[in-house]
């Protein structure tokens, strides 16, 4: 049969072969109990993961040198945590590794070598065939190719996503944290000024006892109140020591670290309404992108599980060794050789059509979790913009109104008392409500800064300079050192 022939047969049945396949897998899978609910449903999630803003391409941070003179405010608090964190640095170091999965993914199979050296090889005319070989190299549709790189791509952007989420979830923690020990040290502050003067009303008790003026009863008042306030003073130190130890622990820091004392510093206040606020959090919190990847993952996993429907190409060629003694007498010896198409028969459509089934309804879970995401995310900000405005207007009427009135009345109490026409329990409940009122003033205003770190970590960006907050002058008391000396 003449070459050109045979390689026209050979072609005309690996087509047919094809269309035998092709005809066989049919061109879609059986959707059936897919309903217009789902399918809004689908189109409405890969809308949402459309309108998402891609994530900034962040370089990597070295390790910062741990210097806690250095750390004056929060923001630097959060820069050394970033720079430090052995949390960011698997993240990221799980970003690398997924990306590495893209190349593989886009790759060819290796191709298939075989070598029959050894059995009963058939004998022809032309000579004893010595040695069998092939090599062979499957050859998918280009599409498929590309469809797996995109999976590959999609799961590298996810693990980005959820590395910019880390980021963005330590920083608000060290901010909390930092507040906490903020607000256990200017409460500790306030409790010994506020101890201070009243061991002053115990001493004015004491010497108008002494005079025969009043009863040692109200001596022994001040003795208990001093009691408790020594008591009070002591969860306090517990609680500023436990707020240490957090940001030791966000800082990636040994337990020897001192946390410098909190310096007087301004406080924060929200830049941008609330709409602009919400639009930007519906558009780049990270949380919201990682879901929108998961989406765009499943849309390239059905499109491939689609693709996998067609039959690959499997080129071979072979290569035949032949000896030099035949049975016939005109044997030459020549070595035989041929090329090979070949199909796989993607035929079982019980599990072509359930791979499309879960991608399919892998869209639909993660348009779903998107949709749930986006309404935790939006309640969030709300939350967070309500808290602020709430901790505002308390704390501008604690600093204009009831703080100084309070002060008034301790001062008049103080007064009458010294001069022997008031009571010092009167007196003494006067100073309680001061105190009271100071410490909430305290724990309002890093109430309020704690709803801005989580303002900031809803919207959904963790950098020093966050669009969310700028300066303000809420909170423009100086914070002079703590009496008790270093925290830590």
């Amino acid at each position: 049969m003449p070459s050109n022939l045979h390689s026209s047969s050979l072609l005309g049945g690996c087509c047919s072969l094809g269309l035998l396949a092709f005809g066989l897998s049919g061109c879609s899978a059986d959707m059936a109990g897919i309903d217009a609910n789902t399918a809004r449903w689908l189109d409405e999630g890969a809308a949402m993961a459309d309108r998402l803003e891609p994530l900034p391409v962040r370089e990597r941070v070295a390790v910062g040198e741990l210097d806690s003179t250095l750390l004056q405010g929060p923001e630097d608090f959060v820069a050394l945590a970033l720079s430090r964190s052995p949390i960011l640095r698997a993240a990221e170091a799980r970003v690398r590794r997924l990306e590495e999965r893209v190349p593989q993914a886009e790759s060819l199979d290796d191709p298939m070598l075989q070598v029959a050296p050894v059995g009963e090889m058939a004998e022809t005319a032309a000579g004893r065939v010595g040695v069998m070989t092939s090599l062979s190299q499957k050859l998918p549709l280009p599409a498929k190719l590309d469809a797996r790189g995109r999976i590959a791509e999609q799961q590298a952007a996810q693990a980005r996503a959820e590395l910019e989420r880390a980021r963005v979830q330590l920083a608000a923690d060290v901010r909390r944290a930092y507040w906490s020990h903020v607000v256990a040290v200017r409460t500790i502050k306030t409790t010994l000024e506020n101890r201070a003067v009243l061991e002053q009303f115990r001493d004015v008790a004491d010497a108008q006892y002494r005079s025969g003026i009043r009863a040692q009863q109200d001596v022994l008042r001040a003795a208990v109140e001093l009691g408790s306030v020594d008591t009070e003073l002591a969860r306090l130190d517990q609680m500023r020591d436990t707020a240490a130890a957090m940001l030791r622990r966000l800082l990636n820091a040994p337990p020897s670290m001192v946390i410098p004392e909190p310096p007087a510093i301004e406080s924060g206040t929200i830049a941008g309404e609330r709409e602009d606020l919400l639009a930007r959090a519906s558009r780049a919190n990270p949380s919201l992108r990682a879901r929108a990847e998961q989406i765009k993952q499943f849309e390239a996993r059905q499109e491939l599980a689609e693709l996998n429907r067609w039959p690959d190409l499997t080129l071979s060629v072979s290569y035949n060794f032949v000896g030099q003694t035949g049975i016939a007498p005109s044997q030459t010896g020549d070595d035989q050789w041929w090329i090979g198409l070949g199909i796989n028969l993607p035929i079982w459509q019980d599990k072509l059509d359930a791979a499309e089934r879960e991608a399919m309804f892998g869209r639909l879970e993660a348009s779903s979790a998107l949709a749930a995401e986006q309404d935790r995310v939006l309640f969030d900000v709300d939350d967070a913009l309500l808290r602020v405005a709430s901790q505002q207007e308390v704390l501008r009427l604690l600093r204009t109104q009831v703080i100084p009135d309070s002060q008034a009345a301790v001062e008049a109490s103080s007064n009458a008392y010294r001069t022997g026409t008031g009571d010092f329990l009167d007196l003494l409940d006067n100073w309680r409500k001061l105190l009271a009122q100071e410490v909430l003033e305290h724990r309002v205003a890093t109430g309020m800064e704690q709803a801005l770190a989580d303002l900031t970590q809803a919207v959904g960006d963790e950098s020093p300079a966050s669009p969310a907050l700028t300066p303000s002058t809420i909170d423009t008391q100086p914070d002079d050192t703590n009496p008790q000396g270093e925290t830590e």
